[in-house]
């Protein structure tokens, strides 16, 4: 009996042995390895939907060219029970960022464009640093975070606003009427401007937004300061350079070539029947409901306004895969290169920078940044979301989450979604 149990053990280390090529299992092997996690995974994220304020999410894990895992979890629509599904189009926050960057270094390999060209020599009237007058911005400090640009100047003080409400809700219950109140007050001083408009209302010295509170106590291109304003400026150049708006260009480059068709920046852009509600809690530190909130249109949509669902987002994802191994069709070799390749040092940071798999403040190619384990990723948050997306180069997997609702707990999706993922591909 024990000689028949050796012969038996003897086959199947054989048969491992012969399935593994470089380290790395075979697929069959994979698959039963992938399914035994991905039901944990899928137990551990029903635990966090029971306990969480948040409405609905949904999940996706890729690896190579292929979707593994993809699921949504709780409602889109809270009131009429709609699961959220794969298929569900939501907002995806900051991760939207990464669409600029791809479509810069598109227009870099159409010769078009070259990243250390001055800001000033492209645009139509003059961004001056006020600190650095002699110190141009070149699109290169756009891309990696380092022009000097900050997001503080409230444009509420001089009653205007960047988000314009698309519609307006009434609220049965007096206290959260109140709570959304506040909130309209603000967003009703919104009007719809073009992207281009807003960034010079901002950024030019002539501009209705002006302030030197836009800009950082450091000198261009040399500290790291993470900017909405300076991602829409990217934005802007594109649509210069280009001729057509950040919207087509992208639509064009990317989209219809990955076949993205529930994807779009606006909502006549997308199949609205696919559309998850929106939502905000009622306390941001201790929340106890959803609130849904209506649906808006942000000026400077091209840093954090994009629309899409996981089917979408795991074709680009699977690009960007293809493109960090040389293998990419929307952009060449030199051009993913060039997108994912760190570019700053640690003088660029004022404080110790945080080493985690999943922070997206580490280091930064071309808008998409790099993390200390190398995971090349961006994470998102704004009305109605929290995200995240990233690539594991290490293993040629990644994954992919957004919420309709921003709240804490959705690290802890994050969390979940990171331990499984790493556990399904990590090499052995």
């Amino acid at each position: 009996m024990k000689k028949i149990f050796a012969k038996i053990l003897i086959v199947l280390l054989l048969v491992l042995i012969i399935s593994c090529k470089d380290g790395h299992v075979s697929k069959q092997l994979i698959s039963t390895h992938v399914s035994m996690y991905s039901d944990s995974l899928t137990l551990e994220l029903e635990k966090i939907k029971e306990t969480s304020v948040i409405p609905g999410f949904g999940v996706a894990i890729v690896k190579d060219s292929q979707i593994i895992y993809n699921q949504g979890f709780g409602y889109a629509d809270l009131n009429d029970s709609i699961p959220f599904t794969p298929k569900t189009v939501n907002f995806i926050a900051s991760i939207s960022k990464t669409f600029i960057g791809v479509s810069i270094m598109k227009l870099v390999e159409m010769g078009k464009l070259n990243l250390d060209e001055k800001v000033n020599d492209i645009l139509p009237y003059d961004i001056v640093h006020p600190m650095f007058p002699d110190i141009p911005i070149t699109v290169r400090h756009l891309v990696t975070h380092t022009a000097g640009i900050m997001d503080e100047f409230d444009t509420e003080q001089i009653g205007e606003a960047e988000i314009v409400l698309l519609e307006e809700f009434q609220y049965d219950d007096s206290r959260i009427a109140e709570i959304m109140e506040q909130d309209f007050k603000y967003y009703r001083l919104g009007k719809p401007i073009s992207l281009s408009e807003s960034v010079r209302k901002y950024l030019a010295k002539d501009g209705a937004w002006y302030s030197e509170d836009n800009f950082r106590k450091y000198p261009p291109g040399t500290k790291y300061e993470y900017s909405n304003l300076g991602a829409d400026l990217a934005a802007v150049i594109v649509e210069i350079k280009s001729g057509l708006s950040f919207s087509d260009f992208t639509k064009v480059h990317i989209f219809k070539p990955l076949k993205m068709n529930n994807t779009g920046w606006f909502y006549k852009d997308i199949d609205n029947s696919l559309l998850s509600k929106i939502y905000r809690p009622d306390d941001w530190e201790t929340p106890k409901v959803a609130i849904e909130h209506p649906r808006y249109y942000y000026v400077g949509y091209s840093s954090g306004d994009l629309k899409s669902n996981l089917e979408d987002l795991s074709k680009y994802l699977i690009e960007m895969i293809k493109g960090y191994n040389g293998n990419g069709v929307i952009l060449n070799k030199q051009s993913y290169k060039t997108l994912f390749e760190p570019s700053l040092d640690e003088s660029f940071y004022q404080n110790e920078r945080d080493s985690s798999p999943l922070n997206d403040e580490y280091n930064v190619g071309v808008f998409w940044a790099v993390s200390h384990t190398g995971i090349r990723l961006h994470n998102g948050g704004s009305i109605g979301v929290y995200s995240f997306l990233y690539l594991n180069p290490d293993t040629n997997s990644g994954a992919i989450s957004f919420s309709n609702l921003p709240d804490a707990s959705f690290g802890d999706i994050r969390d979940v979604v990171y331990k499984y993922e790493h556990k399904m591909f990590e090499k052995r």
